[in-house]
């Protein structure tokens, strides 16, 4: 009888270890919150500024004038805490627009300790005097993921950067980032000098 109540005991305690392993649990793939993006849409920003471009309606315009006639500007997209600054420089010579390029080159070169990548795209519109870079700058914590610079080459310079208003993890944010480069795009396409 003795035997009878081992084995039972033994078989019911094999039955509830089974059904709760006390081993450690498989980890779980990481994943990232989802983001809503805002559907698309633009209209016509023309302001006192030398251009015009078409702006994306969820994004605000805050234009700065500087004292020496240069001008500062903010698209910031507050749904998305991100925020597309503008520097709209006058060329003043030859020399200016060289020094000019140089020093968004150089920019971009202070970024390549962080990022995995810089891919280049040139702009040139000869009909519409635009020209310009654009910079896809890759990596996990790169800063300034997208950047760009537009000019007329002979009395206006515009170089912009994307913002986010907190400490980037560009894995989570690549669709943000691309969903606001696709804007950025647009403004580009869009872009016209007065």
């Amino acid at each position: 009888m003795r035997a009878k109540r081992y084995l039972l005991l033994l078989a019911l305690t094999a039955l509830l270890c089974a059904c709760h392993p006390s081993g450690p649990e498989a980890p779980k793939p990481m994943g990232y919150f989802r983001i809503d993006l805002p559907a698309r849409t633009y209209s016509l920003v023309d302001t006192t500024l030398p251009f015009s471009f078409e702006q994306s309606d969820q994004a605000q315009l805050v234009i700065k004038p500087q004292s020496d006639g240069n001008c500062w500007i903010d698209i910031d997209y507050p749904d998305l805490n991100a925020t597309l600054k503008l520097t709209c420089l006058k060329i003043t010579s030859p020399d200016s627009l060289r020094n000019l390029i140089y020093s968004e080159e150089r920019m971009v070169k202070f970024h390549y300790q962080k990022a995995d990548d810089v891919e280049y795209s040139v702009v040139r519109d000869e009909d519409a005097h635009l020209w310009g870079q654009i910079y896809d700058i890759k990596g996990k914590e790169v800063a300034t993921p997208f950047q760009f610079w537009l000019t007329d080459s002979t009395h206006h310079f515009i170089r912009a950067t994307l913002y986010f208003n907190f400490a980037p993890n560009n894995d989570s944010l690549q669709p943000v980032i691309d969903y606001l480069r696709e804007d950025a795009m647009h403004y580009i396409n869009t872009f016209e000098w007065k």
